[in-house]
């Protein structure tokens, strides 16, 4: 074979390989291109449903009622049409199924039109087995508790247990203490099983000035009273749950639950103070347990 017949032949045989390669090559890039929007979109509707089952199910932590449609709002808001989503409600949580049809770019060259993208999340409201940060330093015994009831938090003179009257040591003991646990809340967490420190007392004084400060910071129109309030609301409190109160002057109690309540104004002149509040559901921040004793206060969580 001659020299240049070599040659024009091996230049025939480059451009096969150059057309497959660059083909290759498109191909490629096509793929990695609408993976990446697949991926993009599949991170968009997620972060959709795992918004909207979450406050679909702090619905039900809040005793308010519509799952379904706080779902479905969260959804639009975040980019997800209702239609695409496929919403179950359930005893104490949601669970949303979200689908939608991606159109390709680049793999359309070759022949690969359309893909789907899927993401799935249940949310359960639990009870709160600890709460860190924001208890007020006040105790209950355990009890049957009802929605809207109203129970005393702390008792007046005459009442209460060997000297204790249903206020509690958290973090420290005093007068000084004790006012701040109000006003603020207890700085530390809580669990159930914690043993605390009574404080015994009647404690009079700090309990009317601090609760009064909080109900004076209640600032919506009208003013929140257990047929309407906002849950954000200064007057509503969160305290322990214990076995019992039935210690010997300054003693441990052991925690068994939290509950929260819409406090009213302070009842009776001195030594006969005495603080009530109405039971409400309420929402917070915590560890979560299926198997906790449900006392209204209660967290969310995705479990898938």
């Amino acid at each position: 074979m001659k020299l240049k017949n070599v040659i024009k032949n091996n230049k025939g045989t480059t451009m096969v390989v150059y057309v497959v390669a660059i083909s290759v090559l498109i191909g490629c890039a096509s793929i990695a291109v609408d993976i990446g929007h697949i991926m993009l979109e599949k991170a968009e509707i997620t972060k959709a449903v795992d918004a909207a089952a979450l406050a679909g199910a702090q619905e039900f932590a809040g005793n308010v009622g519509n799952p379904y449609g706080v779902a479905c709002s969260y959804l639009e808001k975040n980019g997800v049409s209702p239609d695409e989503a496929d919403i179950t409600i359930f005893e104490d949580g949601i669970s949303i199924l979200a689908s939608r049809e991606v159109n390709y770019y680049f793999a359309r060259i070759l022949g690969f039109e359309k893909g789907r993208v899927e993401a799935a999340a249940v949310a359960r409201a639990l009870p709160v087995v600890s709460v860190d940060g924001g208890v007020r330093p006040f105790a209950i015994e355990d009890q049957p508790l009802l929605y809207g009831e109203r129970y005393v938090l702390k008792e007046g003179g005459g009442a209460g247990s060997n000297g204790n009257y249903g206020c509690l040591a958290l973090g420290g003991n005093g007068a000084s203490n004790y006012r701040y646990n109000i006003l603020y809340g207890y700085d530390g967490e809580l669990k159930v099983g914690d043993y605390v420190n009574t404080e015994p007392g009647n404690m009079s004084n700090p309990t009317k000035s601090s609760i009064d400060t909080l109900i004076r910071q209640c600032n919506h129109a009208p003013e929140c009273t257990i047929d309407s309030y906002n849950p954000d609301c200064p007057k509503i409190v969160t305290v322990v749950i214990v076995e019992e109160m039935d210690v010997n002057g300054r003693g441990p109690v052991r925690i068994c639950g939290f509950a929260s309540f819409l406090i009213e104004e302070v009842a009776g002149q001195g030594n006969q103070c005495q603080l009530a509040g109405y039971f409400i559901q309420n929402v917070a921040q915590g560890e979560l347990s299926e198997s906790q004793t449900d006392y209204g206060l209660k967290g969310v969580k995705l479990i898938r």
